[in-house]
């Protein structure tokens, strides 16, 4: 039985099914009479809730570090994500460059062709389930070319066929068997002739503080760019997704490429993906008018700030032609997402390849909206679509 707002800010749980429903709402509340909120949930911990003080904590890494970025605990390291100033900086400075957008426009003929053989599986159909027709093939055999960025087809098959597994199913055995593809794929890259540039090649040839990076640095790295990659992504496109097939007048909002990045832009704030990311205070101060203690454990929380009326204007509703939209659904701050422009050229292809051959999108009727419940992601985690071919 779902919780309501008023029993929900009573005892805050961001993992609790039950708060799902009315969690928005209670958020809302929360922003109003008390952004800086206590919960007693997994150990304790602070709620942020507000637009400015979730900006505020992200540009102060010293005083909020991001050692430790999930509220429960974290199987494996996610460098640089879990890294602080200033080594933070020294794996952000030879990573940076593989991540601008000049760089991986190089892939974008390898990615609309991932693109179109999966809509070529369904298309005849005229129906798709979106998380497995289309969002994980798309951004597992995205990732795999970008990250692995071999010309050996054979490794890169088995490499995207890894990352989906991973996606799909989130077990051990399928991060073992990626992070051996992962080690294969830099032995590769050790025997690479100089000049070859990309990420791989970064990883065994850079060094942070003077010495090469360890495997373990180099596995965390590549474990990084393909979680944050996978989840996050393939989340947008789903809900997207949902609206496409569900609003009023979004299909031809869509269907303007002048105003795609508006579009996309509003989707990140209404529908941010990442909810929230953990942090844990250096030392004593204060945040929001609420005391905090040296190793007090904070949410900032994505969404809500997303969601904020003091800063955006009709922030409850879904406004394709916003003008000003300073959004944080990748973050803010030395830690905004790295791979904020490869999901901005994946989403832009995802949907100029699903328009070009499809339209009058609709749910199924009857078909369940599960939703992802757990590690701050907000997105379903299957959506039945019909359609009709073009």
């Amino acid at each position: 039985m779902s919780k309501s707002p008023e029993q929900i800010l009573g005892a805050v749980d961001l993992f609790a099914e039950d708060q799902r429903e009315h969690l928005l709402d209670a958020l809302a509340v929360a922003r109003r009479e008390c952004p800086v909120l206590r919960t007693e949930a997994d150990g304790g911990y602070y709620l942020v809730t507000r637009y400015d003080d979730v900006r505020a904590v992200c540009q102060n890494p010293e005083l909020f570090s991001s050692a430790d970025p999930s509220i429960r605990s974290q199987p494996v390291r996610v460098i640089p994500l879990d890294v602080d100033p200033p080594d933070h900086a020294r794996y952000r400075r030879f990573l940076n460059p593989y991540f601008s957008r000049s760089f991986l426009l190089r892939y974008e003929a390898q990615m609309r062709e991932i693109a179109r053989d999966a809509i070529a599986a369904f298309i005849d159909r005229g129906r798709l389930e979106v998380v497995h027709d289309y969002a994980v093939p798309l951004t597992a055999g995205s990732l795999a070319r970008v990250v692995f960025a071999t010309d050996n087809m054979d490794l890169i098959r088995r490499a995207a066929a890894a990352v989906r597994r991973v996606a799909l199913e989130l077990a051990p055995e399928a991060f073992q068997e990626l992070a051996v593809l992962s080690m294969e794929a830099m032995a590769e890259a050790e025997q690479s002739p100089e000049g070859r540039e990309d990420v791989l090649s970064a990883l065994v040839r850079e060094t942070v503080g003077g010495r090469p990076l360890t495997t373990e640095e180099r596995l965390s790295i590549i474990t990084s760019l393909l979680l944050g990659g996978l989840d996050t992504t393939r989340g947008v496109i789903v809900n997207i997704a949902y609206h496409l097939a569900s609003g009023d007048g979004v299909e031809a909002a869509l269907r303007r490429p002048e105003r795609w990045d508006a579009a996309l832009d509003e989707f990140l704030r209404y529908e941010t993906t990442v909810s929230f990311i953990a942090r844990t205070v250096t030392r004593d101060t204060e945040l929001g008018g609420i005391p905090l203690s040296a190793g007090d454990r904070i949410a900032i929380h994505f969404l809500s700030a997303n969601r904020d009326a003091g800063r955006f204007e009709r922030a409850d509703e879904l406004v394709l032609d916003r003008e000003s939209n300073h959004h944080v659904a990748f973050g803010h701050g030395v830690h905004r997402c790295l791979g904020a422009h490869f999901a901005q050229i994946q989403l832009a292809i995802a949907f100029e390849e699903l328009l070009a051959r499809a339209t009058r999108f609709r749910l199924v009727e009857g078909a369940a909206i599960p939703r992802q419940t757990g590690m701050g992601l907000n997105s379903p985690t299957e959506l039945h679509l019909a359609f009709d071919r073009l």
